[in-house]
């Protein structure tokens, strides 16, 4: 399919393979999406991608994450990081309407063949095929055009601005700036059967406001007379505020116009900078509108489904898009009046000019992707990059899951080790499969991981998904004979570990979990200096995580599973592997959570206890500083020690051996890959197994629920 991509401030027209279909989800052939002329011009423009740039860069907790990272891997290695962050393609859009021709199996309320618009960034993008979150979708009324239907996410957003200023019959209201917000506004405005003055500088805009319905309009320099003259005096009942402006001017005058105890509701990015008196002589309330309403940003509604009670909530963002559709259906809105630019897909850069040139004329952008009309089918999700034949004897490698952790160490690693060679890549995302099947030589991309299973070529599959779906994609994969590497953890809990492990046995294939940390070259000298060291060990492995963003996935208990089954399981892996034992005890405590910042289960000491005495303590603690490097570790015994101190070196006391400080870190992704590879092609043993991956996570959830059981150490 074809999708619009922005990387570096430039449009392209890239072909993808379609999205992939997640729980909850339908697969949507897009007919229309609208370019939004405020948030995407000041996007592409190359001044927008150097604010995205600066804002990423300003963000105090990015500061010190590029401080650690280069402590850890030196100025290269944190250069190449930034720039493959910072200017990896972005996928624009959140605005279209489709066809539904694929719907996963839980999806409520709608079929294949359904006519649908579409919202959200992320899911609604400009692209033939969008893979959409249901609470995201509303069915189009009879009599609605797909042009107009495309609407949707900038109408609920100027909706959910009118709603914010509880406006009652017969009231006056300005509506400052007639962009695409200000005319859906106003027109919203006057539905609610309220008098409407619209202001803008540009005399054209004015002029199609006045088209659509607003009583009056004007310029900016004649707004007070106009309020005093339609108010006899009294003032506006409201303000609503769609204009663009880095001052807090317009703010200012929107308080100034406002009755005693009127209200103003801010919809547009505006100055903040508020005059105390007029709030407080005319006890103005003061509104900020969350772009579609209730349910924005929110994961549980958008994402996973739930849906607010309609006895409490009576306007959500799906109730709202539904509402702004029915109100194009009476034609109490019009939106093909704004309608300024048309443009088919392939010609997406033009569409985007028209918006970046700021002609007065210009309203908004449509792009068109084709005929939508006969019977949808589900499209074909392979997409291949390159027909080179593969050369004999190579194992065939898939990776399912193109994020962060596969780019930054998995890719690199396959390419580099001898006997091997990238398949496919398979990812959700189209454009991120395609991406790094590009840059790393794989045959072909696909966004439905079934795909490379039935693939004959692929002779195993790393996976390195969200956590939640380790279960399901290693049991099909060993299902269909493919080994199998699997990120940390193996699977969420004990009984999914214990079912991987049971297919593995039955199966035959070879199996491992992405416990790295093994195959670092200081975890492998401090495992030969612990035969000099005699007796019972104590080990303290202490790891500052450091803090995530509120509602990140890894935290989620349903997805990542928290971030002691999902992190942590590394340590209780590397303290098992070091003394070559399994605990015969866990005990646990965590903090107690002093603000809804702090995720108490995620700060946890542990101690395990072993067979010969041995102790191990690990510390997960997510409330320090990244500042201070992440890893150490201590172990004593028989009278001499050894430190690793992230992974950068080790130094040793007592023992024989050389101490090293301040080499390159070295956590092991490459050994554990390069042992993979040589175990499934018969020429190395395999170290970490299923059981070990097991092993790991019966650790994690027993030191949870001893944490919560409010067992002390």
């Amino acid at each position: 399919m074809k999708q619009v991509l922005v990387k570096g401030g430039k449009v392209d027209i890239v072909d993808v393979p379609p999205p992939g279909l997640a729980p909850g989800m339908a697969l949507v052939r897009v007919s229309h999406s609208l370019i939004s002329s405020g948030t995407e011009s000041s996007f592409v423009s190359e001044g927008g991608m150097l604010s995205y740039v600066l804002k990423k860069a300003r963000d105090p907790l990015n500061v010190e994450k590029v401080k650690r990272k280069l402590a850890s891997v030196g100025i290269k290695g944190t250069l190449d990081v930034v720039r493959n962050k910072l200017f990896e393609f972005q996928a624009p859009g959140y605005s279209t309407a489709g066809v539904i021709v694929e719907c996963a199996e839980d999806v409520p309320g709608f079929r294949v063949g359904d006519r649908v618009a579409c919202a959200g960034v992320g899911y609604a993008s400009h692209a033939e095929y969008n893979a959409v979150p249901h609470q995201l979708l509303t069915p189009i009324p009879d009599g609605v055009d797909f042009d107009e239907a495309a609407f949707v996410a900038l109408g609920v957003i100027a909706m959910q601005g009118v709603r914010r200023a509880q406006l009652t019959l017969g009231e006056t209201v300005v509506v400052l700036g007639l962009g695409l917000l200000g005319q859906l506004a106003a027109q919203i405005v006057r539905a609610s059967g309220c008098r409407v003055i619209g202001c803008d500088p540009i005399a054209e805009k004015r002029a199609l406001a006045q088209q659509l319905g607003a009583d009056v309009v004007c310029a900016p320099g004649e707004l007070t007379d106009t309020v005093g003259e339609w108010t006899g005096g009294y003032g506006a009942d409201a303000v609503i505020i769609c204009a663009a402006s880095k001052e807090s001017g317009v703010t200012n005058q929107a308080l100034d116009l406002c009755r005693q105890k009127g209200r103003v509701t801010v919809v547009g990015a505006v100055g903040l900078e508020l005059q105390r008196e007029p709030l407080y002589m005319k006890e103005l309330d003061f509104f900020l509108s969350c772009s579609y309403g209730p349910g924005r940003y929110n994961p549980n509604y958008e994402e996973k489904g739930l849906d607010y009670p309609i006895g409490y909530v009576r306007w959500t963002e799906g109730r709202n898009m539904a509402e702004f559709l029915r109100l194009i259906a009476e034609r109490k809105v019009q939106v093909k009046p704004l309608i300024s630019v048309v443009k088919p897909v392939n010609e997406a850069q033009t569409a985007y000019s028209a918006i970046l040139e700021g002609r007065p004329d210009i309203i908004s952008a449509l792009i068109h992707y084709g005929d939508v009309s006969g019977t949808p089918s589900a499209p074909k999700r392979i997409f291949t990059l390159k027909t080179k034949g593969a050369a004999s004897g190579e194992a065939g490698i898939a990776v399912i899951g193109a994020g962060a952790i596969a780019q930054a160490f998995h890719f690199p690693s396959i390419a580099k080790i001898p006997g091997c060679r990238l398949e496919a890549v398979a990812d959700r995302v189209g454009s991120a499969a395609k991406q790094a099947g590009d840059k790393y030589g794989a045959r072909y991309c696909t966004t439905e991981y079934r795909d490379v299973l039935q693939d004959a070529n692929v002779n195993a599959v790393v996976i390195a998904t969200r956590h939640n779906l380790h279960k399901e994609i290693a049991l099909a994969a060993i299902e269909a004979g493919k080994h199998v590497f699997v990120e940390k953890p193996l699977a969420l809990t004990v009984e999914d570990c214990e079912t991987i492990c049971a297919a593995v046995e039955q199966k035959g294939v070879v199996l491992t979990v992405g416990f790295n940390r093994r195959f670092s070259p200081w975890s492998q000298q401090a495992k030969q200096s612990l035969k000099h060291m005699p007796g019972t060990k104590m080990i303290l492995y202490r790891c500052n995580a450091g803090p995530l963003p509120k509602g990140h996935w890894a935290t989620d208990p349903i997805e990542g599973g928290g971030r002691i089954v999902g992190e942590a399981v590394h340590f209780f892996d590397w303290c098992c592997w070091m003394l070559d034992a399994d605990p015969v005890s866990v005990r646990a405590d965590r903090v107690d959570a002093v603000s809804d910042a702090i995720i108490a289960e995620d700060n946890l000491t542990t101690l395990l206890r072993f067979p010969d005495g041995s102790l191990a303590t690990i510390v997960y603690c997510c409330v320090g500083h990244p500042s201070l490097a992440k890893e150490r570790i201590e172990v004593f015994g028989g009278n001499s020690a050894l430190t690793i101190d992230d992974y950068k070196g080790i130094e040793l006391a007592g023992v024989p051996g050389k101490s090293v400080r301040g080499a390159q870190q070295d956590k092991g992704m490459f050994g554990l890959m390069e042992n993979f590879i040589q175990a499934i092609r018969g020429e190395a043993a395999l170290s970490v197994t299923a059981q070990h991956g097991l092993r790991a996570t019966r650790i994690a959830r027993e030191a949870l629920n001893n944490a919560r059981a409010g067992a002390a150490l």
